[in-house]
């Protein structure tokens, strides 16, 4: 049994499962959600320090305390 099917099947592999992934997207009327990543926690982390230095700026939070 050959495991090795050649690039022009394993590019039609893909193709039919993206296809298959964006149909039911569609179907469904939902958005492609990776169940590995969780991506929320991904940009909050990335743009917390971001967006509590805007707060601290504008008025909105007190400035840290100088130890």
């Amino acid at each position: 049994m050959n495991i090795r099917k050649g690039r022009k099947k394993s590019i039609i592999a893909l193709a039919h499962k993206m296809l298959r992934i964006v149909f039911a997207m569609i179907s469904t009327g939902t958005h492609y959600e990776d169940k590995e990543v969780n991506y929320e926690a991904l940009s909050v982390a990335r743009n917390a320090p971001r967006w509590l230095k805007m707060l601290h700026k504008h008025g909105y939070m007190p400035a840290p305390a100088a130890a």
